[in-house]
């Protein structure tokens, strides 16, 4: 800069700091939130909250002050991302019987596919199951019970079967593989590094119609079983 010019106004003078921007209550703790989303996406359940803080670009004992375990954040975590994103209308629209079944679940594991295959939403779950399994357990079980269960039980209302008994182990193999498959699409991007597939509304239908076509024959299978 010329001898004769003048720095910008707006220019921090020589050995001063820019103060940082305060943030509310609520911006702060939403500030922290998403950085521990984004963290514990890339390095794990395991990360250090002081790496965590510093990564954000606040202080260790900042996070702390919001959040006082390590626990209290991940258990954030896990209602933002998981218990967030879910949607009631899945649950309804799996019982909705002015639609076919078959339709039906397209239309449910085609926004759940949406929903779901993001890159925090498939990583975290997965570091989850390496480290202390909070997350994946308390999901799963979720899953289990509000989707998964009615699921079978609409499948044999659809085939004229009791829908009273407790699931098969053959009925249960089935449907987590549907619901398997549909996540394993994000892992297979999100970890291996594969490439989403191009028409992915097309493979979810395509991976639901071979549930039905398998449910038409195991589960009249496992009700004989039952019966006899």
């Amino acid at each position: 800069m010329p001898p004769s010019a003048k720095p910008p106004s707006d220019a921090p003078r020589p050995g001063v700091q820019r103060r940082r921007q305060r943030l509310s209550t609520e911006e702060r703790e939403r500030q922290i939130v998403d950085g521990a989303i984004r963290f514990f996406s890339d390095h794990g359940l395991g990360g250090q909250m002081r790496e965590l803080a510093t990564q954000i670009g606040v202080s260790h004992p900042l996070v702390f002050h919001y959040f006082p375990s390590k626990k209290a954040l991940i258990e954030r975590v896990y209602t933002e991302v998981y218990l967030g994103r879910w949607k009631p209308e899945w649950e309804h629209w799996v019982k909705d019987r002015s639609e076919p079944f078959e339709a039906r679940l397209t239309r449910v594991y085609s926004d759940y596919a949406r929903t779901i295959l993001t890159k925090e939403w498939v990583r975290i779950l997965i570091h989850s199951a390496l480290a202390d399994g909070y997350i994946n357990d308390n999901y799963l079980t979720l899953v289990g019970e509000r989707l998964l269960r009615p699921i079978i039980g609409e499948a044999r209302i659809e085939l004229g079967l009791d829908d009273d008994r407790e699931p098969t182990e053959a009925e249960n193999e089935l449907i987590w593989g549907l619901h398997g498959g549909i996540f394993y699409i994000g892992v297979r991007h999100w970890i291996y590094g594969h490439k989403f597939p191009e028409n992915l509304p097309q493979v979810v239908a395509d991976r639901v119609r071979a549930f039905v076509l398998a449910a038409r024959e195991i589960f009249p299978r496992e009700a004989g079983k039952a019966a006899g």
